[in-house]
């Protein structure tokens, strides 16, 4: 009777109350192990851990031989967050009853705790072996899997559970965010949307939805479900460094940055916030501001890899690589599978001219630069088996597509028949390379089902058929359209011309160093017989109208390049002396062609042209003219003229 009455204060709330019952009943029977486990639960619940450690002890010390004495012993040290203590507690239960479920489970969750996940999982399979249906052991193995790196096999856990239990949004959510660490972005997008059918006011699945979205490149729908998360939750810094990192890659760097500020103003340790405006500033070239905010990122937390990789790049814009490899290297000693971190390790080793460590970790890139195509679906191809047909997938900007589209030829010498999948105005263009390659923008008529079909993103045939760039086909490796060539004779000026470029991709993220305003082409247009001939196309175009100089450059009409990406300028080139620009696409152009061209760079160029050499592996034809001082582009075109002035005497480059 009197337990029964302390049991029912005890589902009441009434905790005091029934601790004092307890102790009575305990005074009474001191044996009662139900009862001081009973009493053991109301003192955890009421906070009082004190209270709560003395009497598991006391019923410890009592049982010793009674597994469920030491489990109640392990819960107190759980809650005390003495994980090491709270093991010793769950392994000498699991040695009494081999077969005691929950003391293999909760090992495991200890063990996780500690971070000795491989030992972890082992007590969850042994807690699986005896209930295949505990759906918290498949959970935090799941959760304990993807830590290790074993993606596919927490998938699996995740589905087992779902299984189970496929009203459970949280069930969804972790199987969402595991699709997310596969990079199957759209299953994960699925899956967060059925944990939201389920739970509309979980914020969780929102978010996880945005990060979904944000892997198949849509922004938009992306800003949107972080918009909702953040109005669902708005104290929560991971969703609202969401909403901010996808408003700045929206362009709106003037709302950005009003919404980081609001963030941080509401939770101003919050160092993933921190990060973000770091990011924003540095986008905003606003370098100072962006090392200021990123040091307050680190001085929160230390071990973020995110805010590391943000400082090594600041680093980098300022021609500082070794400091900034160092950077790198310490978010991968954190987090091995950090893609920005691996990224930057291998962009350091790509410049550096170490092929296979660089190309390796060169597919981290997939993480955070997302390909114009979804991936397809049959099976990417590894290198290893000859494949029927491969479609190489066309990725990044139109730079890399030049770059990288010789390795097109390499698969032609080896017999594979080869479809290269870019976007329609690159395939006049791109399909110069090799007739063998046949180029198009879509795969209407390809039957996917086809045995031996594979599929590659065009930056990975390095990695796969030749690392070293010395094996490359050699430039000139992309041909002009013979009609082009001869349309476009007699149309340019005489004299010794130059075909000229200053502006690149005008995205923040992207052209940060990399462009020049016109006006810093003045001195060479002062040149006595040089004749300069605008190549810009789109964006930047617009300053030869107010330039002091702009009547002296020749512009090529609205026919140029109107049915292409470069169809017509490949041509022209032919009838250039010279091309001179800043780091774009062009300059991959010229190099692909053979034909001369100056490329004024940053300090710390992009890792395609190396570190120290003026002449790139790859573009021979090329002549490198770097930043003495970082942000310096004055005295790169200082420098530029002088090396012009040269070749008209005739001197060679």
């Amino acid at each position: 009777m009197e337990l029964a009455r302390a049991g029912a204060l005890h589902r009441d709330g009434r905790l005091d109350e029934a601790v004092t019952h307890y102790r009575a009943l305990l005074k009474a029977s001191p044996d009662a192990f139900d009862v001081a486990r009973l009493l053991v639960l109301a003192l955890l619940q009421s906070g009082r851990l004190g209270e709560a450690q003395a009497a598991a002890r006391k019923a410890r010390d009592a049982h010793r031989t009674n597994p469920h004495a030491h489990l109640l012993m392990g819960a107190v040290r759980q809650a005390e967050a003495k994980w090491d203590k709270a093991l010793d507690a769950f392994e000498k239960a699991r040695e009494l009853d081999p077969r005691f479920v929950e003391a293999h489970y909760l090992a495991g969750n200890a063990l996780a705790q500690l971070g000795r996940l491989d030992a972890a999982v082992a007590c969850y399979d042994c807690a699986l072996a005896l209930q295949p249906a505990l759906e918290e052991a498949l959970t935090n193995r799941a959760v304990a899997l993807s830590r290790l790196g074993r993606s596919e096999a927490a998938l699996a856990d995740c589905d087992r559970a779902l299984a189970l239990n496929p009203r459970d949004p949280q069930r969804h959510l972790a199987r969402a965010g595991t699709l997310l660490e596969l990079g199957r972005f759209a299953e994960a997008t699925q899956a967060a949307e059925a944990a939201r059918q389920l739970a509309p006011a979980l914020a969780d699945a929102y978010f996880l939805k945005g990060q979904g979205l944000a892997g198949q490149a849509d922004v938009d729908g992306a800003h949107a479900a972080f918009a909702a998360a953040v109005n669902i939750a708005p104290d929560r810094p991971a969703f609202q460094a969401a909403l901010v990192r996808t408003e700045r890659q929206r362009g709106h760097l003037d709302e950005a940055l009003r919404l980081a500020e609001a963030a941080l103003a509401r939770n101003g340790a919050a160092a993933a916030l921190w990060q973000e405006l770091a990011e924003l500033r540095r986008e905003r070239k606003e370098p100072e501001g962006a090392r200021q905010a990123v040091e307050r990122a680190l001085a929160l937390d230390p071990r973020a890899p995110g805010a590391l990789t943000t400082k090594a790049r600041l680093l980098i814009d300022q021609g500082e690589a070794a400091p900034a490899r160092a950077l790198a290297d310490q978010a991968l000693a954190i987090d091995p599978t950090f893609p920005m971190a691996r990224y930057l390790r291998a962009a350091d080793d790509l410049a550096e001219g170490r092929w296979a460590e660089g190309w390796s970790l060169y597919e981290s890139r997939a993480s955070f630069l997302p390909p114009p195509y979804r991936p397809l679906p049959f099976t990417e191809w590894d290198g290893r088996v000859e494949p029927d047909e491969l479609v190489v997938v066309g990725e990044q900007g139109i730079g890399d597509q030049i770059l990288f589209g010789r390795l097109l030829r390499l698969l032609g010498d080896r017999g594979i028949r080869t479809r290269f999948l870019t976007r329609p105005r690159l395939v006049p263009l791109l399909s110069r390379i090799d007739a063998r390659v046949r180029v198009v923008s879509d795969l209407s008529d390809l039957d996917t089902s086809a045995p031996g079909l594979f599929w590659a993103p065009l930056a990975s045939l390095p990695r796969l058929i030749a690392p070293d760039p010395a094996l490359w086909p050699a430039p000139p490796y992309l041909n002009a359209d013979p009609g082009r060539v001869a349309r476009w004779t007699g149309r340019l000026p005489g004299g010794f011309t130059i075909g000229i470029s200053w502006q690149g991709d005008p995205s923040a993220a992207v052209d940060i160093g990399r462009s020049v305003p016109l006006d810093m082409f003045a001195p060479l247009a002062g040149l006595d017989g040089v004749e300069l001939v605008s190549l810009q196309h789109g964006f930047g175009a617009e300053q030869l109208d107010a330039c002091p100089f702009g009547a002296r450059v020749a512009r090529l009409g609205p026919d140029w390049d109107a049915d292409g990406t470069f169809i017509d300028t490949a041509a022209i080139l032919q009838h250039l002396d010279l091309v001179v620009s800043v780091d774009t696409s062009l300059g991959h152009l010229a190099g692909a062609r053979g034909r001369p061209a100056l490329l004024a760079v940053k300090a710390a160029p992009d890792w395609r042209w190396g570190r120290e050499t003026d002449r790139p592996p790859v573009y021979p034809s090329l002549r490198l003219v770097r930043q003495e001082t970082p942000g310096d582009y004055a005295g790169v075109f200082a420098r530029i003229t002088r090396m012009v002035a040269a070749l008209k005497r005739g001197e060679s480059l």
